[in-house]
């Protein structure tokens, strides 16, 4: 019979107490999109974390970034054997860095694909994952057997003569235009895809199938840092036999995705392709891993809603280093002036603009108070922080709210602040709100994702979107020290206890021996055929 899933005393670890896989005998790859190794930001730094704090464990990276010039921005520990750039744009053929000696042995070799092979192996997965996106129902199933079937193609066969190839535009556009028709009759909304919106979606289908044509190494765990792209190795391999699969999601991928798209200027046409693709990629990434580790318990209901099997899923909460986020009296020289701080990147997803209207309000009511701001906008974001500063300059309060740009140390900037806000619209379990509390700071935070979580019992939580309740709670904290200080006592404890970088490490080591043993016995059962996954037979 096919493989489906380890049993469950398997998975909760309950066989093999003295023969699992030994940390130092571990290969891990770890995979990311837009973040670690080359960008900065919450995922990146856990990231680094994770990898420096378990040293006995040997890793490959491999990064999905925005174009091939794109430098790391961290230096990588001894225990990363192999970094894989995957750059999704920037190039004009897909497999061109082949050819750099930089990076060999990464991209699959080139060879024929004729209109025959095309024809007959290539279209009908294809066809398969198009006929999916437009599903009125989820079939993870289907569009992770798909994947499966493509990157087996891609072994064998050139990627960009195949996907530019007039057999694939056919069958794409036919797809495209009928599925997007029939989803918008079901929605009771009469709408047609141009050639311009199918000729757009197909380039982005182009790049985001990159990944297929990654020849990954041998590895017992593949671990992706997000649903969505960097998922989509461990659903393939996971098919296959080849690793275990972990899924990590610090916040809702599909939930971001979709607030990005509300932004997006793109077609309509191209939104609701883009939300689909998303959708249907999170689903089988429920549906393939091994184990799902949220980083707060507020994902679940996301994740069971998207079809994940409440039976892998098991959070794991982030947390900093308590070493390096230590309480300390505010500067002398700031003494005067009550001192509320921000420490994140400047981004839509933090809704600073009700932080500006929020500071506004405490203003009229303590003239000489200070907003003090760290961070900057990440390429891209620039627009959104002329919105900031415009709206700054409207409410009149260049000199109560300041863009600091980037701290000393995050450690200092915490410090600065009687105590810390957070005015997010979305957020995973942040590691703003966790240092905060490290360093013995009230949190003033809106409630998504984990915050009310880490915020129960010794903070204050707001509803997002709402300037006047975050105003209102900022003003009942400067005007009772007492409470404050007391709340930011009580955080420090909250934080130490359940929080910090070596209890996550620690449960993802436990992790990564578990699925690396069941895989490894698996492995040594039945032959690869057998260990295979089959969604069909769930």
């Amino acid at each position: 019979m096919p493989f489906q899933q380890p049993p469950a005393g398997l998975l909760n670890g309950d066989a093999w107490e003295d023969t699992g896989v030994r940390p130092a005998s571990l290969s891990v790859c770890l995979v990311t999109e837009g973040t670690y190794p080359y960008y900065r930001g919450g995922v990146s730094t856990w990231c680094d974390m994770l990898v420096r704090g378990l040293p006995e464990v040997r890793f490959v990276l491999v990064s999905m970034v925005a174009d091939p010039s794109a430098s790391p921005v961290y230096d990588l520990p001894e225990n990363v054997a192999e970094l894989i750039p995957v750059p999704l744009w920037g190039t004009g053929e897909v497999l061109e860095l082949r050819r750099d000696l930089s990076v060999p042995r990464i991209w699959r070799s080139k060879q024929s694909a004729p209109s025959r092979v095309i024809q007959r192996h290539f279209l009908p997965p294809f066809r398969e994952f198009i006929r999916a996106l437009w599903q009125p129902e989820p079939c993870p199933g289907i569009t992770g057997e798909a994947l499966q079937q493509l990157s087996a193609y891609f072994d064998a066969h050139d990627y960009d003569t195949t996907l530019r190839s007039q057999l694939a535009w056919e069958c794409f556009l036919q797809e495209v235009t009928s599925g997007f028709e029939n989803f918008c009759r079901a929605q009771g909304v009469a709408a047609r895809a141009s050639l311009l919106d199918a000729t757009d979606a197909l380039r982005l289908l182009y790049r985001w199938l990159t990944i297929l044509t990654v020849n990954l190494p041998a590895v017992d765990v593949i671990h992706a840092a997000a649903s969505g792209l960097a998922s989509i190795p461990g659903i393939v391999s996971r098919q296959a036999g080849k690793a275990a699969f972990l899924l990590t999601e610090h916040g809702v991928y599909l939930r971001e995705r979709l607030l990005g798209l509300t932004r997006s200027e793109d077609s309509w046409f191209n939104q609701v392709v883009q939300a689909q693709f998303a959708r249907r990629i999170t689903e089988a990434s429920y549906l393939y891993a091994d184990q799902i580790a949220p980083g707060s318990n507020y994902n679940h209901r996301w994740e069971l809603h998207n079809g994940a099997p409440a039976e892998r899923i098991q959070t794991i909460y982030n947390g900093p280093d308590p070493a390096e986020f230590t309480p300390a009296a505010r500067p002398k020289a700031l003494d005067a002036a009550p001192t509320i701080a921000w420490v994140g990147r400047i981004d839509p997803l933090k809704d600073l603009e009700t932080l500006i209207r929020a500071a506004a309000i405490v203003r009229e009511h303590i003239p000489h108070v200070r907003f003090v701001l760290y961070g900057k906008a990440p390429k891209g974001n620039e627009s959104y922080y002329e919105r900031c500063l415009n709206l700054r300059e409207e409410l009149g309060l260049q000199d109560t709210l300041i863009f600091a740009g980037y701290a000393a140390s995050a450690e200092a900037a915490y410090n600065e602040g009687d105590f810390v806000v957070l005015s997010s619209i979305s957020e995973g379990f942040p590691y703003s709100v966790v240092e905060a509390m490290m360093c013995g700071r009230t949190v003033v935070g809106t409630d998504v994702g984990g915050v009310r979580e880490a915020l129960e019992g010794c903070g204050v939580v707001v509803e997002p979107r709402n300037p006047e309740q975050l105003a209102q709670a900022c003003l009942e904290l400067l005007l009772d020290p007492v409470k404050t200080r007391t709340l930011g006592e009580m955080a420090r404890q909250k934080a130490l206890t359940h929080f910090s970088l070596q209890q996550c490490n620690a449960a993802y080591l436990t992790t990564y021996q578990r699925l690396a043993t069941t895989m490894r016995h698996l492995q040594s059962q039945a032959p690869r055929a057998d260990v295979a996954f089959s969604w069909r037979a769930l």
